[in-house]
């Protein structure tokens, strides 16, 4: 389990419409997100947010406001408590979404990434500590709040590089 810093925001999920958009403006809840994203990155300038968890109803309605298909579900299970194991949970639930009739939506892009390529999918910049942000459900968390996390090494132990290698999973 990595060590992280976070930060929860809260919202009213009440002010949202079934299309996942602010009543009164019309603005999306990824907006919103997005938003919580630079207020992170203000807070710890060092960081940017590289997890987002939520419920799963704050979950659907991030799929909404991103118009995602009815068989896409947004959010990675957390099988092992309230934080990301990113050694063990991509595994666990490939393991799942193999018994599924839906499709998983672990990441989305960040606010920071504003280049695309022609296909509409965000060009990452390998240079920059910039990616995308990981979807994780916690149904401990309350339907009016998400918390942003970056995983911090910063426990007053010395450091030791360690290379994981994940596999990359792709839903053609």
């Amino acid at each position: 389990m990595e060590r992280e810093i976070s930060i929860t925001y809260t919202f009213n999920p009440a002010d949202y419409d079934a299309r996942g958009r602010k009543r009164n403006s019309g603005t999306t809840f990824r907006d919103a997100v997005k938003k919580f994203e630079r207020d992170f990155h203000q807070v710890h300038p060092s960081d940017y947010a590289l997890n987002l968890y939520a419920n799963s109803h704050t979950m659907s309605l991030l799929a909404r406001s991103c118009y995602a298909a009815p068989h896409l579900l947004y959010g990675m299970d957390l099988p092992h408590g309230r934080s990301f194991d990113p050694e063990q949970d991509p595994y666990i639930n490939h393991e799942m979404d193999r018994h599924s009739r839906h499709i998983y939506v672990y990441g989305i892009d960040s606010a920071f990434m504003t280049e695309f390529a022609e296909n509409g999918y965000p060009i990452l910049d390998e240079d920059s500590d910039i990616y995308p942000l990981t979807l994780l459900v916690d149904d401990t968390m309350r339907d009016d709040a998400v918390r942003l996390a970056a995983p911090t090494l910063d426990d007053g132990n010395s450091v030791e590089d360690v290379n994981i290698n994940l596999p990359i999973f792709e839903y053609a």
